[in-house]
């Protein structure tokens, strides 16, 4: 059900005209949506009252950057007087309710967002398809019999559908980055840092990255420059790296409509960094199923059996198969994490960002997300993942509304390459 969508500035412009009349524009829009899709995308929503002192003291520094601008917050991050519940049937019931505001939730704030609610995920962040045992599938927003991606998904939805400009997501192995291709969205993610620890409910500590997603590229551009510390890079042309072969499971149609992307940037091919690319990063996704489950097992540890009855019995496998892995199978890991990030720090002393597929496919029904499209999924976004590299996510459109996306991943977190490839791309 996407409606005509409002930009950041559309919001501002009547968030300061008129506080009352955004917050009932807001939930006029929330209304139009069909209570089983509300309980699919959204875990929690403020009050009226809540909402319109929120745009209400937007309106007393309009000089702010996002000043009248609604937010969503994935599920993870803590807002208080909202529960966070990772969309699990129980989290609250083994950690307190927040009492503290997520480090990401208050940079936002601080520039004039206004909190508008929390977004449903996969249970506890752990998957890329949107799928929840809980609280139901998070419909595609253009084609509901299919996933929105995740875990990222109410934010995913949201967005698109126009109910705010902006929500965070999370992106541990592509939760950012797949939801935002399949649903024709701009996505950015960091590194693991203060944004993704801080009031941030953890899959996994040492792999988490924080972020956001919107409908626009300026509208994009526009919360980088607000909220993100900005650090120059050289004022010479940025060179990119094309390593879109490197996925050979990619239709001719996204091939073609990827072109005139990568051409507007500048990326060239080098056959021999996509060798190293295949050679020293094709274990990176048996490094990260190690490496990750054991970092996800410890958040978990105090109850993952004495609760096991209430995980959804795939995330519960994914957690309880870090206690099985071999030493032979951790040094493999560890081996793999270490060539890994060999590669991308040799590659980035000669480019600055480096062009990658973020899925191999459009959006598919929960139908077809079997186990091996999912590790061919994970083959594409775990080298970013266990190199710890922040990317951000372009959409491309396909035919008939289908879209996908390109991950464009970049060496240091708060760089300025983002805002120079979103210049490039107009």
């Amino acid at each position: 059900m996407p409606s005509q969508t409002k930009t950041i500035r559309d919001w501002q412009e009547l968030a300061l005209e008129s506080p009352e009349r955004a917050t009932r524009t807001y939930f006029e829009q929330i209304s139009n949506i069909p209570q089983d899709t509300q309980r699919r995308v959204f875990a929690s929503l403020p009050s009226f009252e809540e909402l319109l002192g929120g745009f209400e003291k937007a309106g007393s520094y309009p000089r702010a950057a996002l000043a009248g601008a609604p937010y969503l917050l994935k599920d993870l991050y803590d807002y208080p007087g909202f529960p966070t519940t990772a969309s699990s049937s129980f989290l609250p019931e083994v950690r307190p309710d927040p009492r503290e505001e997520a480090a990401l939730s208050i940079a936002l704030r601080s520039q004039g967002a206004v909190f508008a609610g929390k977004t449903h995920l996969n249970e506890f962040a752990y998957g890329l398809s949107g799928e929840n045992l809980s609280y139901g599938d998070c419909p595609h927003p253009l084609f509901p019999e299919r996933l929105s991606g995740g875990s990222s998904s109410g934010s995913a939805w949201a967005v698109k559908c126009g109910i705010a400009p902006v929500a965070t997501g999370t992106d541990t192995a592509g939760s950012i980055r797949v939801p935002a291709a399949w649903c024709g969205l701009w996505g950015i993610r960091f590194a693991p840092d203060e944004w993704s620890s801080k009031g941030c409910f953890p899959l996994a500590p040492k792999f988490d990255t924080a972020g956001w997603m919107t409908a626009t590229g300026q509208d994009m551009e526009q919360v980088i420059r607000a909220i993100v510390p900005l650090e120059s890079t050289p004022s010479r042309p940025l060179r990119g790296l094309n390593l879109i072969d490197a996925i050979p499971k990619l239709s001719p149609m996204f091939r073609s409509r990827c072109s005139d992307t990568i051409s507007k940037m500048g990326a060239e091919k080098d056959e021999e960094a996509l060798a190293a690319y295949l050679s020293e990063t094709s274990d990176s996704p048996f490094s990260y199923a190690v490496l990750q489950s054991q970092d996800a097992f410890e958040v978990h540890r105090l109850w993952i059996d004495e609760y096991r009855d209430r995980y959804d019995p795939v995330v519960w496998q994914r957690l309880d198969r870090a206690r099985h892995w071999s030493e032979a199978e951790n040094e493999r890991a560890l081996k793999a994490e270490r060539s890994t990030k060999r590669f991308f720090a040799r590659c980035f002393e000669s480019y600055d960002y480096i062009v990658l597929p973020a899925t191999q496919s459009p959006a598919i029904p929960a139908a077809e997300h079997t186990d091996r499209f999912r590790n061919e999924l994970l083959a594409i976004t775990a080298p970013a993942s266990v190199g710890r590299v922040p990317a951000l996510t372009i959409p491309i459109g396909l035919e008939n509304g289908e879209t996908q996306g390109l991950q464009l991943l970049f060496r240091a977190p708060y760089s300025d390459v983002p805002l120079r490839l979103l210049e490039a791309l107009g």
